[in-house]
C-alpha cells in the first residue's frame, strides 16, 4: 500500500474508532497519520524515543485493524456511500435526493 493510501486508510479507520484506542496511542497516530509527522518529530514532541513511537504506532495500527476486521464499520460506511450516489442518480424527485443527501451527511 502506498504512502499516501495508507494515511488515507488509517485516517478512515481512525474516525470510525479512535475512541477505543489508548490515550497514548490515538495522539500518536493522529500526530503521525493526520498531522504527518515523523517519527523523529513526535518523539521529540513527546520526550519519549523514537522506538516507543514506532511501537505505539504500530500496536495501535493493529488494533485499528483489528477492530475493523471485527465491526466493518469503515467498509460498512463505503458501501452505504455507495449505494447512495446510484440512488441519487436515478432519484425521481428532489424529495429522495434531499433524504439521501442527508444519509450522506449522517455518515461523514
Amino acid at each position: 500500500m502506498e504512502k499516501i493510501d495508507k494515511a488515507v486508510y488509517f485516517n478512515k479507520l481512525l474516525s470510525a474508532y479512535k475512541p477505543l484506542l489508548s490515550s497514548t496511542q490515538r495522539e500518536i497516530l493522529e500526530a503521525y497519520y493526520c498531522f504527518d509527522l515523523s517519527l523523529s518529530e513526535i518523539a521529540t514532541e513527546r520526550n519519549i524515543s523514537r522506538a516507543a513511537v514506532d511501537d505505539a504506532l504500530q500496536k495501535g495500527c493493529s488494533k485499528l485493524e483489528e477492530l475493523e476486521k471485527e465491526m466493518h464499520l469503515v467498509e460498512n460506511k463505503e458501501e452505504i456511500l455507495k449505494i447512495t450516489a446510484k440512488l441519487k442518480k436515478n432519484a425521481s424527485n428532489n424529495e429522495e435526493i434531499k433524504e439521501l443527501e442527508d444519509i450522506e451527511r449522517r455518515l461523514n
